[in-house]
Order: structure tokens, then C-alpha cells, then sequence
């Protein structure tokens, strides 16, 4: 394939047509400092582009380095081609093989470029609305600190870029957090604010992660209303990774799987709830029984006194 590292010119424009290659180009473009793109994609291409994180966040960084100019449009056909200066790629797919391949007809180059810089006027600048990546980490660290950011760039950095939009970003910030403990209401705060997930997203996310035992939570007390809630690794996790575009989570060894299976069917209580129960002093569920034999007899007698009176 063609090689962005290889510009020979200080600009290089480039049509794109599908999300697969707009992924690689903007990890080549992110790796090449030297050299300014002008990109042109399909409108319904740029929709996946906004809404695909880290992919968004990544090219809201290199739009705001002035090293990326993004545009959509309309117009059809597109061909996935290159503009090195004077230089025309044309990729040709056959089979396994997807190249770049370099056009030896100069006049043709000449009015591909010509009808570049024709659809480009008419075309519109594709904005994202998430932070650049730069700004996203740092307004993280900010909230829930240095070690939650380090971890989050780490398990996302690990994905391979083709994988990136099917990564479960959601699940890596959580995880993230509960590495280093951060609480729940922050990172949600964190998530609305650069236009990642809501709140509620977030709080969904989080009990599936409970109910599959890879994280739990803990009450923090506050003096004026709910208590909130700490997001922390369960016991039972020995490392987190990235493979391919899955969330790798190891067990420790002598972890059940049955257990985790009883526990995803019930899914009626967290992890955190449930280890209260197994704290609880032995014989606490049979006195609370007895006790509400008792005030339900108490009850049943104070009816039938205001019903003789």
C-alpha cells in the first residue's frame, strides 16, 4: 500500500471512500509531521468518522495541529486516490492485493487535481464534537487523576488502529478508573463533558462489568445527600489487556466460572452487594426473619383493635 511516510511534497490531498482507509490514512497522518493533508470523503463516511471513538477524538487533534483539513461531500463517484504534488495513486484492489499504485499519465493527474480543488470549494470542513486527544487525556487526568489516565491510553493505545471502532471505549474508561479507584459520578462528569458517553451509558456499562465480576463498587459517604460510589478491579481479575478489539480480561487461578455464570443469570445484585452478604455475621438473615413475623403479627392486632373501636 501506498505510504504517507513517503510524501514527496509539503501537501498531499487525498479522496477517500470507506471508514476502513480513512482509519489507516489518519494513523499515517499521525506519525508524519512534516507534511499537511487535505482529505475529501463521502458525507455518510464523515457521520462514521464523528461518531467513532478514539478515531475522533485523533483527528480532532491533528484539525487542531493545522496538519489535517477534512471536508465531505456529496459527490459521486469517489475513487480512493492520492495527490503527491504532481503525483497521481490510484488503489487498485484485486483479491488479497490493495496497492496504491502510482498513474503514469500526467494529464489525467492534471485534471484529478483540477477536480480536486472543484469539489473541495463545495464541499463542507467536518467538525468533530469531541475533545482532541490531547485535551480529552488531559481534562481525564484533571478529574480522576494521573494513574486513570495512563491506564485509559494504555488499553486504548494497545488496540490496533483498524480495531478501533469496534473497541468498547466505554468499558476501557471504566476499567481504567477502577484501577485506581475513581468514582463513578467524576468519570461520568468527565464523559458528558467531552462528548463521550452519558451518565447513563456509563452507569448501564458499569453493572454489566459488575454482573461479569470484573469490577465492583464501594459506598463513599458525603455529607449532604447520596453516598457515591467507587469504582474498584474485582479480586478475582489478575491483568487487563487489549486483543484484537476485545477487552483481554486473566482470572486468578482458582477463580469458578460457574460462579460468574449464577451471577450474570441473577444479575439482581452487584458485586459489592453480594459481598456484604458473605460479611454479614451468621445468623443475621434468620433474626431478621423473626423479626418480621413479629411486626407483621403487631400490625395484624392493631387493625382488628381500630376496626372494634
Amino acid at each position: 500500500m501506498y505510504s504517507l511516510g513517503a510524501c514527496e511534497s509539503d501537501d498531499v490531498k487525498l479522496v477517500i471512500s470507506d471508514t476502513e482507509l480513512i482509519i489507516d490514512v489518519v494513523g499515517q497522518i499521525s506519525s508524519n509531521e512534516d507534511t499537511n493533508f487535505e482529505v475529501i470523503i463521502p458525507e455518510s463516511e464523515a457521520r462514521q468518522v464523528r461518531l467513532n471513538f478514539p478515531l475522533n477524538s485523533k483527528v480532532a487533534e491533528l484539525i487542531k495541529q493545522n496538519r489535517l483539513c477534512l471536508y465531505s461531500t456529496d459527490t459521486r463517484p469517489l475513487s480512493n486516490i492520492v495527490l503527491d504534488g504532481s503525483d497521481l495513486y490510484n488503489l487498485v484492489r484485486v483479491g488479497e492485493i490493495e496497492q496504491f499504485a502510482k498513474s503514469t499519465d500526467k494529464e489525467l493527474s492534471t485534471k484529478i487535481g483540477e477536480e480536486f480543488t472543484r469539489i473541495r470549494t463545495t464541499a463542507e470542513p467536518v467538525e468533530m464534537e469531541i475533545l482532541a486527544w490531547s485535551d480529552l487525556l488531559t481534562q481525564l487526568e484533571e478529574t480522576v487523576g494521573a494513574e486513570t489516565r495512563r491506564e485509559f491510553e494504555r488499553l486504548i493505545e494497545a488496540a490496533r488502529i483498524e480495531n478501533l471502532g469496534a473497541l468498547d471505549d466505554i468499558s476501557v474508561a471504566i476499567i481504567a478508573a477502577a484501577q485506581s479507584g475513581a468514582l463513578l459520578n467524576d468519570l461520568g462528569n468527565w464523559a458528558e463533558e467531552v462528548h463521550l458517553a452519558s451518565k447513563a451509558t456509563f452507569s448501564r456499562q458499569k453493572q454489566n462489568l459488575e454482573e461479569e465480576e470484573i469490577i465492583c463498587t464501594e459506598k463513599v459517604p458525603i455529607e449532604v445527600g447520596r453516598p457515591k460510589l467507587r469504582l474498584l478491579l474485582s479480586d478475582e481479575i489478575d491483568d487487563i489487556g487489549i486483543q484484537g478489539d476485545k477487552i483481554d480480561v486473566s482470572k486468578k487461578e482458582g477463580w469458578s466460572e460457574t460462579h460468574s455464570a449464577d451471577a450474570s443469570e441473577s444479575g439482581s445484585e452487584s458485586v459489592t452487594e453480594e459481598k456484604d452478604k458473605k460479611d454479614a455475621p451468621v445468623g443475621d438473615s434468620k433474626k431478621g426473619s423473626v423479626e418480621d413475623e413479629e411486626l407483621q403479627i403487631l400490625e395484624k392486632e392493631l387493625k382488628e383493635a381500630i376496626r372494634s373501636n
